[in-house]
């Protein structure tokens, strides 16, 4: 993991610079470098922050970053 982003930070780039919502697996195999524990933290509090938007798509959830809703 690059010593200077945090994991928070890595997700959030991350869904910042893809143009559709992520599931869950989806940041997982794209950040390798964290753990599952790491992601599930991390998205939940940029969640409760307001910095990525969680919707619910059949069985899974997917998280986009709050700017890119007017994108949609």
């Amino acid at each position: 993991m690059n010593a200077s982003c945090s994991p928070e930070r890595l997700i959030l780039n991350l869904l910042r610079s893809t143009a559709k919502p992520l599931s869950f697996e989806e940041i997982i195999r794209k950040l390798p470098e964290l753990s599952w524990n790491q992601v599930f933290l991390n998205v939940d509090a940029l969640s409760r922050r307001g910095d990525i938007i969680l919707s619910r798509r059949g069985f899974e959830y997917q998280a986009m970053a709050a700017g890119d809703l007017a994108h949609q």
